[in-house]
């Protein structure tokens, strides 16, 4: 009997907590630019308006939009880096380091990509991970205010 009660108050306990709540860092498009403007013509519209749902919180459909994107062209790491971010939103956090670590490995992009990585690596618990793609970010030299921010950001939770 007291099997069956704790059982299903850890059922009740899983069924009533609330979703994961989104994680608020702002997400640099003006990085993203590049990798997207290698993008044919159709999808680039697709993009402007994926994040104009992005920007609106409406981070459900962009991900779903995304996907379809994805399947396409799966080795743009801009598309990577905004399902990430979209995913982070919808409080998926493993989804969200898995869609910046396939983000990290195209072919294309920037040290942008790094830091990004470094950023949902860090969120996700993943330290080693995090201060190497910060060292990749730091070496480009073109973001040193974002670097030092999450240096800081982990200092603060060590």
């Amino acid at each position: 009997m007291l099997k069956t009660v704790f059982y299903t108050l850890l059922v009740l306990t899983f069924w009533c907590a609330t979703p994961a709540a989104a994680v608020t860092f702002d997400l640099r498009f003006d990085r993203l630019a590049e990798a997207l403007g290698i993008l044919p013509d159709n999808d680039r519209k697709a993009v402007e308006d994926i994040i104009q749902l992005i920007k609106r919180g409406e981070n459900t459909d962009a991900y779903q939009r995304l996907s379809e994107l994805n399947k396409t062209n799966p080795s743009n790491s801009s598309l990577r880096v905004l399902t990430s971010y979209a995913l982070l939103q919808l409080g998926n956090a493993i989804g969200a380091l898995e869609e910046a670590d396939k983000a990290h490995d195209a072919p294309n992009g920037n040290s942008y990509k790094c830091l990004f990585f470094a950023k949902i690596a860090f969120l996700n618990g993943q330290t080693e991970a995090c201060k190497r793609e910060l060292g990749h970010a730091r070496k480009a030299g073109d973001l040193p205010k974002e670097v030092k921010a999450l240096e800081k950001e982990m200092k603060g939770k060590s």
